[in-house]
């Protein structure tokens, strides 16, 4: 892909991006849309806070895991 097309791919993708938001703020239709998708939207960010929460406790887990098995493997070297 040329710069140009790249140059045109831009524009076009802001041109929409920049059209639905104006439908979405600017209309009475597009605020009945937000209404309806705003608590989904907020259910879904609860959704992935406790996905990032478990995963902070996954990685925790895998720690202390690692150095429990450093801490094994050390007192093992020791005893031979």
């Amino acid at each position: 892909m040329d710069e140009r097309s790249r140059v045109l791919t831009a524009a076009c993708a802001g041109a929409a991006i920049g059209g639905l938001w104006a439908w979405m703020y600017l209309t009475e239709s597009g605020r009945r849309v937000r209404d309806q998708i705003d608590p989904a939207i907020g259910r879904l960010i609860d959704e992935l806070d406790h996905v990032r929460e478990a995963a902070e406790k996954a990685k925790a887990a895998v720690h202390e895991g690692r150095q429990l098995l450093t801490d094994i493997t050390g007192s093992l070297r020791e005893l031979a």
